[in-house]
């Protein structure tokens, strides 16, 4: 079956191709697709549903969240803390980066660029990049 025939299959790996890591593509996951494509198809899909699909879910659900705090009073009042967990689980999660990199909420592609690529906090008394982060996004959004 061609990957493009089912329309998760699709999704996954349109989400995957869009995972690039400082311009170029990743050798790591030029492999893992090598590896899936010569998967049996059950394989294929007990992968996904198992394992990809409930990733991808994730992601969404902290991206879904990240969206109502930066709106919320909290965060009008320059309070930052509530973002941070969002935030971190975003950036672990390589489908919800590529995500919300692409939506570019509040300038989060470049924020990130910023922080975690080029290692340089806007914040420079402030150690953690993603508090640094956070701090950034509050000021974007209500300064």
């Amino acid at each position: 079956m061609n990957l493009t025939q089912n329309p998760l299959k699709a999704q996954v790996v349109a989400q995957s191709a869009s995972v690039i890591t400082r311009g170029e593509e990743d050798p790591d996951l030029q492999l893992a697709q090598k590896i899936y494509a010569g998967l049996q198809e059950d394989i294929q899909r007990y992968l996904i549903e198992d394992y990809i699909k409930p990733q991808l879910e994730e992601g969404d659900k902290w991206i879904r969240q990240f969206h109502e705090l930066i709106e919320s009073d909290e965060c009008s009042r320059l309070e930052y803390d509530c973002l941070i967990e969002p935030v971190t689980k975003i950036i672990q999660n390589q489908s919800a980066l590529a995500k919300m990199c692409k939506l570019d909420t509040i300038g989060f592609n470049s924020c990130y660029t910023q922080h975690f690529i080029y290692k340089r906090n806007t914040f420079r008394l402030v150690d953690d990049p993603y508090t640094s982060m956070c701090m950034e996004f509050v000021m974007r959004r209500w300064h």
